[in-house]
């Protein structure tokens, strides 16, 4: 078995992945070198079936914003969801209703009126360019920034990467030039040389297809592609753009939203108001949930039956809805998210300056990417996958690494300074077996 993971002093963790092995195909996991067996998980603690506890610095991919188990956030879920049937497919609920209407008004945007419920991002994204479609029934040209992330199915599945196989795609570029994305404090200079770049590609883009451009989608930073955070004047451009040539502006906020950035929704920090946002991930902290939230003129397009599916809107996912956004008006979470960010950033900083195979350090809020290069003849892939072997070994857990050679560091957002420290200390450490 090829994929077979087994790490010495893990006699139990090594027969569950045996037995993953031989039963779960290798396809259904992203690929990570230690293969984490858990066995409980509490706050921003994972514990593995030898009893062995690791800080995580992934959040299981920037979802447990409240990190695991939270009290407050499981007592107001099962009061939610007591007595609750498992599905609510041709019915309605108190919690389904109610959960919608507190999800909307904290987003508090003028143009976010209504919502579709949907039970994975990818799933919510595609109802998202449904509803643009339908508004727009003779435009065909979809539109989607380069290396984005929206899903592998369907049209999010079109929409992701760099190429389609959709003849109606077509890709702009994103900035992750050096200069845009490593020079921050030039920010002046910066817009001046690339703006003109992405101002003339959208020109072109308009020339080419007149009045057939239905929707535009980006991401408000690039996750999967390793972590590049774009200067604001860049999304406030796209916004723009779309409003003048009446392009539907989707913004995919599945992993960004509910404060990762440092704001409450990334909309907020770069300035900008879309026609529909997609939210997910952390705003069921856990609970496979996600909704596209868009002008009402736009979401009712689609009639009875159009966006509907067996689990969208079920009882259980509303009830996380309610109870996270219980817990955001009862604890500081975006707040603490802020006072942490300069902490990573600063540990991060120092692990590129004290280690050759560190190439750069990326990020925003409590999500970062820290870039590593080939080094003594291993390729970045090896050095990456390197780290988070040895990261593991030491006490933290990572995810596997994002396009290769970028591991990302998205820990809960209510962990606190002490722990953060902690954990970067233990990264630290386990480079300093790489030299």
């Amino acid at each position: 078995m090829e994929h077979l993971i087994q790490i010495e002093g893990e006699p139990k963790s090594n027969e569950i992945r045996k037995i993953a092995a031989k039963y779960i195909g290798k396809g259904h996991k992203t690929y990570t070198p230690t293969q984490l067996v858990t066995e409980k998980a509490e706050g921003v603690y994972l514990w593995n079936v030898e009893g062995r506890r690791l800080i995580d610095f992934a959040a299981g991919v920037l979802v447990a914003n409240l990190g695991h188990n939270h009290p407050e956030f499981e007592a107001a879920y099962q009061k939610y969801s007591a007595g609750m049937p498992r599905s609510s497919y041709n019915t309605l609920t108190e919690q389904e209703v109610y959960a919608a209407k507190r999800l909307i008004e904290k987003l508090d945007c003028p143009r976010l009126e209504k919502l579709l419920w949907a039970d994975s991002g990818s799933a919510a994204i595609i109802k998202a360019m449904w509803a643009a479609q339908h508004y727009q029934p003779d435009k065909h040209i979809i539109v989607a920034t380069r290396y984005g992330f929206h899903g592998k199915k369907g049209l999010a599945g079109d929409t992701t990467g760099e190429e389609s196989d959709n003849p109606n795609v077509r890709f702009i570029s994103f900035p992750i030039c050096d200069y845009c994305t490593l020079v921050p404090e030039d920010k002046k200079r910066q817009e001046e040389v690339c703006r003109p770049i992405y101002e003339t590609e959208l020109k072109k883009l308009q020339q080419a297809y007149s009045d057939d451009i239905v929707l535009l989608i980006t991401e408000p930073y690039l996750g999967a592609h390793g972590s590049f955070h774009p200067p604001k004047w860049y999304h406030q451009l796209l916004n723009r753009w779309c409003d003048e040539n009446n392009v539907t502006f989707i913004l995919d906020e599945i992993q960004s939203c509910y404060g990762r950035t440092g704001e409450m929704y990334a909309f907020q920090k770069y300035g900008i108001e879309p026609d529909i946002v997609v939210l997910g991930k952390g705003i069921g902290n856990g609970e496979p949930v996600a909704v596209a939230v868009g002008r009402s003129e736009i979401i009712d397009t689609l009639d009875y039956g159009e966006a509907s599916d067996t689990y969208s809107g079920n009882p259980r996912a509303c009830a996380a809805i309610l109870a996270v956004l219980d817990v955001y008006e009862k604890v500081l979470v975006v707040e603490n998210c802020r006072k942490i960010s300069p902490i990573i950033e600063t540990g991060l900083k120092r692990l590129e300056n004290d280690f050759e195979f560190v190439a750069s350090v990326r990020g925003e809020g409590l999500v970062w990417g820290l870039e590593v290069k080939a080094y003594k003849g291993k390729s970045a892939a090896e050095i990456a996958n390197e780290c988070v072997y040895r990261c593991y070994k030491e006490g933290l857990h990572l995810m596997g690494p994002l396009a290769e050679k970028v591991l990302r560091i998205s820990p809960p957002l209510i962990i606190s300074e002490e722990v953060t420290r902690k954990g970067l200390q233990l990264m630290y450490s386990a480079f300093q077996q790489m030299i």
